[in-house]
């Protein structure tokens, strides 16, 4: 639950209308965000919704994020989890849940190879050593939240994990590719690649309005996106692109990187990655 923002005596407050009117909504939009748990406002004593310049900074934050560039509310609330201040509820969300497709035995191959011990990696990700050892043996239902904690602390892309097909072969026709959830609400991955053993992975992933991975990631490898169909924005670094039906960006994954959905209709997206860079 929140934390109830406090009044103070010394500083400046608006009303919602005086709001609405410099922001270039309606009142109802600012209550509507409220409910959808994007914002928390401070309350007079007779109940009366005031808002602080700092206030008026975020909401027009997120009219931004909703009005001018159609992302999702669960987009906009994930954008905003990470503060810290009390002024945005961290409402408890339905998990999507993760396939067994990324609950494979590359996890404890990686862990083991590269010699790091059960008790530290589960420490290092706040998980206990139990858990760990669940999920690396495919006993465990699991967010993905926690399986990008993981991959993080190997330096490596989720994807790397996901399990080999059980099939060697070299075609994939349309529509044939085996499609699985990562866990992130409103996107599927569908992998046309259907060799057991590969460096390289290609995924088309169908992302809805709004969805995509807005925390900034960095791993080994590198990468190449194309857009199918839709529109995105991706942002490398310090630059951000918005890329349309046939435009490609490839960067190397150590670079920050976090995109979405940007446009209003599903996205689709080829994305090729390696865990290995050339020198």
């Amino acid at each position: 639950m929140a934390r109830k923002p406090k009044i103070h005596q010394d500083e400046m407050y608006f009303t919602i209308n005086q709001v609405a009117k410099q922001i270039g909504v309606v009142p109802a939009t600012i209550r509507n965000w409220e409910k959808q748990g994007l914002f928390v406002a401070k309350r007079t004593e007779s109940g009366y919704r005031i808002y602080t310049m700092g206030d008026i900074e975020r909401l027009r934050g997120i009219k931004k994020y909703s009005k001018d560039e159609n992302m999702g509310i669960n987009a906009i609330r994930m954008l905003y989890s990470a503060q810290v201040d009390g002024t945005l509820p961290h409402k408890q969300e339905e998990k999507v849940q993760v396939s067994k497709k990324l609950l494979s035995q590359k996890w404890k191959d990686y862990r083991t190879e590269r010699g790091y011990l059960l008790e530290d990696v589960a420490k290092a990700v706040g998980i206990s050593a139990s858990y760990l050892s669940k999920i690396e043996n495919t006993q465990a239902n699991v967010s993905y939240d926690v399986l990008q904690k993981l991959a993080e602390f190997y330096g490596e892309n989720i994807l790397y994990y996901v399990q080999d097909t059980e099939e060697d072969r070299h075609l994939v026709r349309k529509n044939e590719g085996e499609v699985f959830s990562i866990g992130i609400e409103g996107m599927t991955v569908e992998s046309v690649v259907a060799l057991k053993k590969h460096t390289l992975s290609s995924m088309i992933y169908t992302v809805e309005p709004g969805s995509g991975r807005m925390s900034p990631s960095t791993h080994n490898g590198e990468e190449f996106v194309h857009i199918l169909s839709g529109r995105i924005k991706i942002k490398l670094g310090e630059q951000e692109y918005i890329l349309k039906a046939g435009d490609s960006v490839s960067f190397r994954s150590t670079e920050p990187h976090s995109w979405y959905n940007c446009g209003k209709s599903n996205a689709r997206i080829l994305w090729v990655y390696t865990p290995l860079v050339q020198q």
